[in-house]
């Protein structure tokens, strides 16, 4: 609309329109919008941000489980490279992300989701791939259909195990919102009953 005019009465337009008189100015002036220009403290680059992406999405695809002391590493990492490559003197440390940096970045790239990966027997691991699972489960149903075993006659009883020394689960970064994540651990475990 200010386009046509030759000189745009700004104050005017200001007021027909219901915005700060400032921000008309800047808009007119060519100033983008806050959510067009992004953060002023970006402590890395678009580009360098575009670098950490790539590095998820490898590690995604060789199927590492990425976990967010990574993600922070890598920035770090891109930040100390870039400080010696600068020219500057070697007492100047380069800056570091700091303890919230990770999560605003995987908020600004909704394409990387959080799952949590949980730690599992290396036995039980490495048993888990579809032929294993297809060939019980048919035999399995060949038993319940031999035995005339009804599903209304079926109840589930689980031994679960504590485990001895072994980290706890983790929280990884992924690109497949649904992806089922464990991490073999070989431990010792003592078994309680539970129903």
């Amino acid at each position: 609309m200010w386009e046509e005019l030759e000189k745009p009465n700004i104050a005017k337009l200001a007021r027909d329109f219901r915005v700060p008189q400032g921000r008309l100015q800047a808009r007119i002036e060519g100033r983008a919008s806050r959510s067009e220009r992004g953060g002023t403290n970006r402590l890395l680059s678009e580009a360098e941000e575009a670098a950490v992406c790539l590095y998820l999405k490898r590690l995604d695809t060789i199927g590492t489980s990425t976990r967010v002391p990574m993600v922070t590493g890598c920035a770090n990492r891109i930040l100390e490279k870039r400080t010696r490559f600068s020219g500057s003197e070697e007492s100047t440390r380069p800056m570091k992300v700091g303890p919230t940096w990770t999560a605003r970045f995987l908020k600004r790239h909704p394409e990387f989701h959080i799952r949590k990966q949980k730690t599992i027997d290396f036995d039980r691991k490495k048993a888990d791939n579809q032929s294993n699972l297809l060939e019980w489960f048919e035999q399995y149903k060949s038993i319940c259909d031999k035995n005339e075993i009804q599903n209304t006659d079926i109840y589930n009883f689980d031994e679960t195990g504590f485990r001895i020394g072994i980290g706890r689960d983790q929280w990884i970064i992924t690109l497949d919102p649904d992806r089922q994540s464990y991490l073999a651990s070989s431990s010792n475990r003592e078994l309680v009953t539970s129903c």
